[in-house]
């Protein structure tokens, strides 16, 4: 048996370079093989823990989680505990594993610990299995449940194992793959809604249209791309993205 976990933060706001972690949460699991190769996972134990961030909490924050600086207050998460689980795990898996991973990876009590990640947004095709959104609530809600308190990291912990352990194979599978930033160099402009619509986003600066994908996607990507967009030989760039944590500089 293997084990990994489902790990989740809740944060005083988005950059890891100046914002505070002010809960955990973890879900320890086991993934076992079935005779035909398929995974199972099974949850296993969990853990969760409030942090004071040493400062006030913004009403945005407050109203988004219900924390309050008084429930904040005087509590401090076990960074050993944590750094044991993740020093365990075969994989860590987050709901947009940038975001947790960047402020993990800043955390001194953490520092040389660095286990392999896997991101259930991106590492599973939603698209291909017919849901159009990547939200968590809402691809919960698309697969028949409810996360009762959104927000909340242990909550949405066991929310993320719900939805992802359907898809552990491929989750896993995916997670090895390279990541590249296709651009739709030179692309008619009359096929801006076609590109948006494949989810293409226009970069204002480089004045192209891009999206990011993992190297399995490429040859259909090319396909669609000499179909829908050039009519004809592609001319768009493939660029690999390397692995890079939000707030890391060149």
């Amino acid at each position: 048996m293997d084990f990994g976990l489902i790990v989740d933060l809740e944060t005083t706001g988005t950059d890891p370079q100046k914002d505070q972690v002010i809960e955990v949460g973890i879900v320890e699991f086991g993934v076992t093989s079935g005779p035909d190769g398929s995974l199972r996972a099974d949850m296993i134990s969990g853990y969760s823990s409030l942090q004071d961030p040493g400062q006030p909490l913004s009403p945005e924050i407050t109203k988004l989680t219900g924390l309050t600086d008084g429930m904040v207050s005087g509590h401090r998460v076990d960074w050993d505990r944590v750094r044991e689980m993740l020093s365990r795990a075969s994989v860590v898996i987050a709901h947009n594993a940038a975001f947790d991973r960047g402020f993990l990876q800043r955390r001194p009590e953490l520092a040389g610990v660095n286990p392999h990640w896997a991101c259930s947004v991106k590492h599973i095709n939603w698209r291909k299995h017919g849901f159009r959104t990547r939200a968590l609530n809402y691809l919960a809600a698309d697969h028949g449940f409810v996360n009762p308190f959104a927000h909340r990291a242990l909550f949405d912990c066991a929310t993320t194992f719900r939805l992802v352990a359907p898809y552990m194979e491929e989750l896993i599978r995916r997670s090895y793959l390279r990541e590249f930033l296709v651009v739709a160099t030179g692309a008619p402009f009359e096929t801006k809604d076609t590109l948006r619509q494949h989810g293409y986003r226009w970069n204002p600066e480089a004045r192209v249209w891009a999206r990011q994908m993992l190297e399995d996607e490429l040859q259909e990507e090319r396909a669609f791309l000499s179909a829908e967009v050039y009519k004809g030989e592609p001319r768009h760039r493939e660029e690999e993205i390397r692995d890079q944590v939000p707030g890391d500089q060149d």
